[in-house]
């Protein structure tokens, strides 16, 4: 009997072990339910007892991140440039157009404090990858765009050392995460390209070099440098690297169809003709469809 009760205990230990809740757990069940003070206090007492835990400066980042932000509503005649949120419109009292619309701010000080903890935790966690684009996201989000792009050259630079050996939420390898570093830095480029801001268009080509120097067989890493180019009116490179991402996969009719468009502009009209042909024999019925309308309208067939 005595053997079978220090069993029963030990299997009742592991149990409770397997299923404890995590300081992580625990800070956001206080967060979520208004209990800020004690999510704080458990913060604080956290990196008294393991000061270089990831996953504390995650919390920490996450906390000044939701301090920091306020929605704030505005009724305005004109919508603010780039703007690209939803809105409605109305009427004032004199029947004039207004747009009512809401646009997030982030408190300067707060965030700063954000930035504070997820530099510091990543001093003592280099590998962290999800910290990098935390902090890259939160600029995104204060339109601090070249300061994003400069956590993203930092995180290339980096890739040189870390490229098979960086780790994701709670210190797990990032392909076990699922999680694609190439992947991650073409969304990057193209949330700068869904702002329409064209002080972007820069950063998406730097970005996007470093991106195709670091990969050079990833085709869409040729497409993402073709497109920025093209979007800084470098015709040339644009044209370059369409040709090499084309080169290296010919069944990627994006790419084709990109490379077409930009010889037709620098007035390499056989080439373009040619390029449309080939995409018009296309089993996807769409891209055929589109290579027949350029064809049609560049070309009168």
């Amino acid at each position: 009997m005595k053997k079978r009760f220090v069993v029963l205990l030990t299997l009742l230990f592991t149990f409770h072990l397997l299923f404890a809740e995590t300081n992580t757990e625990k800070f956001w069940n206080l967060w979520n339910s208004d209990n800020h003070e004690e999510a704080e206090e458990l913060l604080q007492n956290w990196e008294k007892k393991n000061k270089k835990d990831p996953e504390l400066y995650v919390c920490y980042f996450n906390m000044y991140l939701m301090k920091a932000s306020k929605e704030q509503m505005h009724v305005e005649s004109f919508l603010p440039e780039n703007f690209n949120g939803q809105y409605m419109e109305g009427q004032n009292e004199n029947g004039d157009k207004i747009y009512i619309y809401s646009i997030i701010e982030y408190d300067d000080n707060l965030c700063l404090k954000a930035f504070e903890y997820i530099d510091k935790g990543l001093s003592y966690n280099p590998k962290r990858l999800d910290m990098y684009f935390g902090k890259a996201h939160l600029y995104f989000l204060r339109e601090e765009f070249q300061k994003q792009a400069d956590v993203i050259k930092n995180v290339l630079t980096l890739n040189k050392k870390y490229k098979d050996s960086w780790l994701w939420s709670n210190n797990e390898p990032i392909k076990s995460a699922n999680v694609g570093f190439t992947q991650s830095i073409h969304e990057y480029i193209l949330k700068w390209y869904n702002t329409k801001n064209p002080s972007t268009f820069p950063l998406m080509k730097e970005i996007s070099l470093l991106y195709a120097e670091q990969y050079p067989v990833d085709v869409i890493a040729y497409n993402d440098v073709g497109i920025s180019a093209l979007l800084t009116n470098d015709l040339e490179t644009a044209k370059k690297y369409f040709q090499k991402g084309y080169e290296l996969d010919p069944s990627d009719m994006l790419i084709l169809g990109n490379l077409a468009h930009i010889c037709f502009n620098l007035g390499e009209i056989e080439a373009s003709y040619n390029y449309y042909k080939t995409m018009a024999t296309s089993e996807d019925t769409d891209i055929s469809e589109y290579a027949k309308n350029k064809l049609a309208t560049y070309f009168n067939e």
